[in-house]
C-alpha cells in the first residue's frame, strides 16, 4: 500500500534523476527495469527493496551520508507516518511538500496563526522568517522559494486553493503596519480568482477547530489526499484514510463557521485600510 513516506521517497529519486539530467526511461534502462516499473517507484506506488534502491543510487553516483539517508528512508517507507526533521540546507520534508504541491489538484490551508504561504507577500514572508532565527542569506533564499511556489496559482492549469484564516491574522501587524496592509490587499486581490477561495473565521465564532493548529490538505487526481502538519523545524505527513479523515472534517467544520468569501474579502479590505491609517 502506498504511504506518504513512499511517495516522499519517489520524490527524492525523481529529484536526483533530474539533477543528473536523465529521463525516466534512461535511468530505468541503466537499472535494467522497464519504464513502467521505474515510474511506479517515482510515484510511490512501488517501494524499492534495499537492493533496488542501492542499484538506483549506484547508477546516479550517490555516495556518503546522502546514500545512507535514502537507504534508511527506503527501509522505513512502509511506515504510516513520515516525520521529517530539518537538515542543513533545504529540509527534505520541504522538498517533498513542494513536489506534492505541483501534482495537487486542490490545496486546503487551515491557518490559525499566519497567512498561508501561497498567499504571502515577499515582505510578510521575510518578516516571518527573520523572526524564526534564520540567517539572512537563508531568509532571502527561502523567501524566493516561497514566492516561486505561488506560480501554482497563476499557471495555465492552476491548483485550487481554499484558505481558511482565523481573524486574529488580520490584526497582527507582521512586519509593521505598512507591510501588513500590503499583505491584506494582496489576499483580497488573489481571492478574486475563481480557483482561490478565502474565508475568515471571525472572532464571533468563538472557539473553533483551526485554533488547535495549522493543517495543510493536498488532494490529487488519482491518489488519496496527504495531510501535512508543520512544526517550527519539521513536518508530519499523513495519508492513511483513518488518520486524514479528522483533518478533512476539521476543514469542513471551519469552513462552515467562517464568513462567506464576499464578507471575508470585505473584512480583509477593512483591516487593510485600518493598517494603512495606523501605519
Amino acid at each position: 500500500m502506498t504511504t506518504a513516506r513512499a511517495r516522499g521517497l519517489g520524490v527524492e529519486i525523481r529529484r536526483l534523476r533530474k539533477d543528473a539530467g536523465l529521463r525516466l526511461e534512461e535511468l530505468a534502462e541503466v537499472c535494467g527495469w522497464s519504464r513502467a516499473t521505474f515510474g511506479r517507484i517515482e510515484s510511490g506506488e512501488k517501494v524499492p527493496t534495499g537492493i533496488e534502491i542501492a542499484i538506483i543510487l549506484g547508477a546516479l553516483g550517490i555516495r556518503g551520508n546522502e546514500r545512507k539517508r535514502l537507504l534508511e528512508l527506503a527501509h522505513d517507507a512502509h511506515q504510516k507516518h513520515w516525520w521529517a526533521v530539518s537538515r542543513p540546507g533545504l529540509p527534505s520534508h520541504l522538498i517533498s511538500l513542494l513536489e506534492f504541491e505541483q501534482r495537487a489538484t486542490k490545496i486546503t490551508d487551515v491557518s490559525p496563526g499566519f497567512v498561508p504561504g501561497l498567499l504571502q507577500t515577499a515582505d510578510y514572508a521575510r518578516a516571518v522568517m527573520r523572526n524564526g532565527g534564520l540567517d539572512e542569506d537563508v531568509v532571502e533564499s527561502r523567501v524566493s522559494l516561497r514566492i516561486g511556489r505561488q506560480r501554482l496559482l497563476t499557471r495555465a492549469k492552476p491548483v485550487g486553493l481554499h484558505a481558511l484564516l482565523d481573524e486574529s491574522i488580520l490584526w497582527r501587524p507582521v512586519g509593521g503596519h505598512r507591510v501588513m496592509a500590503g499583505q491584506l490587499r494582496h489576499i483580497a486581490r488573489m481571492s478574486r480568482y475563481d480557483h482561490v477561495t478565502v474565508q475568515v473565521v471571525p472572532f464571533s465564532a468563538g472557539v473553533h477547530w483551526a485554533l488547535y493548529g495549522s493543517v495543510l490538505i493536498q488532494e490529487f487526481a488519482r491518489q488519496r489526499p496527504i495531510v501535512y502538519l508543520e512544526q517550527r523545524r519539521s513536518g508530519l505527513f499523513l495519508d492513511e484514510p483513518e488518520e486524514i479523515y479528522p483533518f478533512l472534517e476539521t476543514a469542513t467544520n471551519v469552513a462552515e463557521m467562517a464568513l462567506c468569501p464576499a464578507d471575508s474579502a470585505s473584512l480583509v479590505l477593512a483591516r487593510a485600510e485600518a493598517m494603512e491609517v495606523d501605519g
